[in-house]
């Protein structure tokens, strides 16, 4: 009888889905590791703490909720505006039309509710890489300037604030390119460590730089941050190649015309330095339009990171740069992200700009005990604030801290709760957005946009019984999440 017991309870362990299809046994220890890597409570490391800290302190720039009356508000204003989003019964619920980075965005969220048990929170996501806080809005849609500009500000995630820590609105979470629990741990263990003797001496980049600004206009050339700061920082960076080809391998996949006309360029708002503008018409010598896959960069020593093209902001290029056991060089820019504060000068990476950047590359390439340290310090931003556990834990504990905040649990963790705070309240336009579980051939797929498809938009059924005063989709959104 014993060995029969025990031969059921072996095949039903057999049958039970492999993580990763063929490579599930590499997969699930990686997977155990990353969660035991997660420091436990009392032993939190300095580095993981600041960045909690920073996350109390953000949670509490929005005043504080008490009663019934102004937690139905807030849930009210937060449902009516274009970037509200609502986590019910683990089930996402936002408005139709959000665009596909915001829609990565829900995976991660989706995910965070059912393996973290994400309890009943209502938050405005404003996934744009500027970062700016939603405010109280009034029959505006998508593209209205109100979402962002008015002087009420609501609940608010963001993915970076350009300005700094200093911008005290927004609460920061992961970007969604890190990609989802399982992607994630995928992604990272499948990183090549060439050895690094056998690595290049050089610092590795790739991207594109887009239209340097806009036309001068007569007697006026106004600066456009949107389109400056980033381009200008990737443009001196490539100018570092003609300069240093020996210390640098920094090309770009495409590169705009307009920064190759030496004349027209004078005439944009985004006027790089002197030297940089003499070498505008060398710039093909550093494109090249080939894509290079993520293990690639491990065949370099250092690698260098750049703010985003389109504002200036983040870019989601370092979200792999720390796994490459290379030296980290990030170009000095204002733009942080939900885990900054655990990174620092000198311990994690090394700050660099244009004229600094070429002595650095040399420290790093004759200092031996310095790059032992930066590698550790990137071992350490990978171990304990980006590993998958990590960014999951952070997310759920910041959903978490924004529904304490504003008293959230008096208003949607009941269905005449619910309904009674929706009252007058508009509701149009909300969906449900729903995700199917990935197969093993899904899993392989990484942060392909086909698995963006698999996230499904649901239109809310028709609520049965409407009250007097009561918005149809508001009802409907009512019944979808306590009765179905």
């Amino acid at each position: 009888m014993m060995r029969a017991l025990l031969l059921v309870v072996v095949v039903h362990g057999k049958r039970a889905p492999p993580l990763g299809g063929r490579h599930g046994a590499r997969l699930r220890t990686y997977a155990q590791l990353g969660r035991r890597r997660v420091p436990p409570p009392g032993s939190t490391p300095d580095h993981v703490k600041r960045v909690y800290d920073e996350l109390d302190r953000s949670v509490a720039y929005f005043p504080q909720t008490t009663n019934r009356s102004d937690a139905a508000n807030i849930v009210k204003e937060i449902l009516a505006h274009p970037y509200g989003l609502a986590l019910l019964n683990g089930r996402l619920f936002a408005h139709e039309g959000v665009d596909l980075k915001t829609i990565r965005q829900f995976r991660l969220l989706l995910e965070a509710s059912e393996r973290r048990r994400v309890r009943n929170v209502v938050v405005a996501h404003n996934s744009a890489s500027d970062g700016r806080c939603a405010t109280v809005c009034r029959d505006c849609g998508h593209g209205s300037h109100e979402r962002d500009r008015g002087r009420r500000h609501l609940p608010s995630t963001l993915i970076a604030k350009k300005g700094g820590f200093k911008e005290r609105c927004g609460v920061l979470v992961p970007n969604p390119y890190f990609g989802t629990y399982r992607e994630r741990t995928n992604s990272t263990n499948y990183v090549v460590r060439t050895p690094w003797v056998r690595r290049q001496n050089q610092a590795f980049w790739r991207g594109r730089l887009i239209e340097p600004g806009k036309a001068c206009m007569k007697e006026k050339c106004v600066p456009d941050p949107n389109l400056c700061e980033g381009n200008l920082a990737r443009f001196e960076g490539l100018s570092l190649t003609l300069r240093h080809p020996e210390l640098f391998d920094v090309k770009a996949l495409h590169i705009s015309p307009s920064w190759t006309d030496k004349a027209a360029l004078r005439n944009r708002s985004c006027l790089p330095t002197s030297f940089a503008t003499k070498i505008a018409k060398r710039l093909h010598k550093v494109t090249e339009p080939k894509h290079r896959p993520h293990n690639y960069y491990a065949r370099f020593k250092m690698n260098l990171h750049f703010p985003g093209s389109t504002t200036g902001s983040y870019s989601r290029n370092l979200n792999h740069l720390w796994s490459t056991d290379a030296v980290v060089l990030i170009w000095k820019h204002a733009a942080v992200e939900h885990y900054y504060r655990g990174l620092a000068h000198g311990a994690t990476h090394l700050d660099v700009d244009l004229a600094s950047a070429a002595a650095t590359a040399r420290e790093v390439l004759k200092n031996q005990p310095l790059v032992a340290k930066l590698k550790a310090g990137a071992q350490a931003v990978v171990r304990d604030l980006i590993c998958p556990d990590c960014l999951e834990k952070f997310l759920a504990a910041a959903l978490a801290k924004i529904r304490a905040r504003h008293a959230q649990n008096l208003i949607l963790d009941d269905a005449g709760s619910l309904r009674a705070a929706l009252r007058g309240a508009n509701c149009t336009g909300l969906v449900e957005y729903r995700q199917a579980h990935p197969t093993q051939d899904d899993t392989q797929l990484g942060l392909h946009k086909a698995i963006e498809r698999r996230v499904r938009v649901v239109p809310l059924p028709a609520a049965k019984v409407v009250g007097d005063g009561e918005d149809p989709a508001c009802a409907a959104l009512v019944n979808t999440v306590f009765n179905n």
